[in-house]
């Protein structure tokens, strides 16, 4: 199991109007980038705190995907088209 901060940014009209981070774990670093590549709806809680969801909500859109080996970033359009940039980032 990897530990992963994953952020994500909701914006409307250009500006960032909420953010909420979270550490979550998962498998491997590979397996959550397929989870986005692949755009599957996985229930996931945090390490830390109290932030249960999901990594990416069901019916969106993913475009923009640019990742390495430890950076991952994202921009996620819901079923109404609401915009969200995802940042992860590997905790190593």
């Amino acid at each position: 199991m990897v530990k992963i901060i994953e952020t994500n940014l909701l914006i409307q009209n250009g500006e960032i109007i909420d953010h909420q981070s979270r550490v979550i774990e998962v498998e491997s670093w590979e397996d959550f980038i397929n989870e986005i590549k692949n755009s599957k709806t996985i229930i996931r809680n945090s390490c830390l705190g109290n932030s249960p969801g999901c990594i990416i909500p069901k019916q969106s859109r993913i475009e923009n995907l640019i990742y390495d080996d430890i950076r991952l970033s994202c921009d996620i359009y819901n079923y109404e088209g609401v915009k969200t940039k995802k940042l992860a980032y590997l905790i190593k």
